[in-house]
């Protein structure tokens, strides 16, 4: 498999709320150039940088998968790395929805948000990945 540069996952601004991607790499320069407009950039510790960008939709080229990861490529920015995306606890079934053999594909990584009450009143949040093709 490729080099990692960084990882992807989702995240939702605490004012906000609304959902988003968050990408740690161990390299500030990385991690500037991968925000756009309206994106974040600060210390993750241990020598990390976290960025964080509003974007609810990315433009990726994913370059492989399996049953627990997604391997992409921004789509913006190529050139910045391969970042993964890990799917655990949601199964690769509901976040990859082209099959495996179509790697490498262009696509879109998406956020869904969803809330679910539990039977003690409790709204509990997740927000899932989803990988689609056009």
């Amino acid at each position: 498999m490729p080099a990692r540069d960084g990882r992807l996952s989702p995240w939702a601004g605490p004012a906000t709320s609304v959902p988003g991607w968050q990408i740690t790499t161990p390299s500030r320069r990385l991690a500037v150039a991968t925000t756009r407009a309206g994106g974040t950039v600060c210390s993750a510790g241990n020598g990390g940088w976290r960025a964080r960008l509003p974007e609810e939709v990315l433009p990726v080229v994913a370059v492989g998968a399996d049953a627990g990861a997604l391997w992409c490529r921004l789509g913006a920015q190529p050139s910045l790395g391969v970042f993964t995306l890990t799917f655990a606890p949601w199964p690769a079934a509901l976040v990859l929805r082209c099959p495996l053999t179509e790697f490498p594909a262009h696509g879109r990584l998406s956020v869904r948000d969803v809330r679910l009450t539990t039977r003690m009143g409790r709204t509990v949040r997740y927000l899932i990945p989803a990988f689609t093709t056009p």
